[in-house]
């Protein structure tokens, strides 16, 4: 589980919805966590915090990256030009987006 600050994660995660591949929502993360088929899967802090420990321990069970953001979820939906909040994004294609290349290099990984 990364927590990244200073990064600008709404520009990412805006570069994403044009080019790459995104699912929204906690039930379609949550399996496709469990199918290993994220490279990154964008979490907010002020989710529920039952849906948040479900979805680290599964994503960190399943090796996929978490990252933590201090956006809220109107932000996050915001940020994918959506008219609804979410709290939970799984990446599956970053497009031309470096956000999972750069939450690897600072995990270490």
């Amino acid at each position: 589980m990364r927590d990244v600050v200073k990064m600008d994660l709404k520009q990412s995660l805006e570069v994403v919805s044009r080019t790459g591949k995104l699912v929204v929502g906690y039930r379609r993360t949550l399996k496709l966590v469990a199918e290993k088929k994220p490279v990154l899967v964008v979490a907010s802090r002020r989710s529920s915090s039952k849906l948040l420990k479900t979805m680290t321990v599964m994503a960190s069970a399943a090796g996929v990256p978490v990252l933590l953001s201090d956006l809220s979820p109107s932000e996050l939906g915001l940020s994918l030009r959506k008219p609804f909040p979410t709290s939970f994004i799984s990446i599956l294609d970053p497009g031309s987006s470096d956000l999972a290349e750069r939450v690897r290099s600072e995990s270490g990984e």
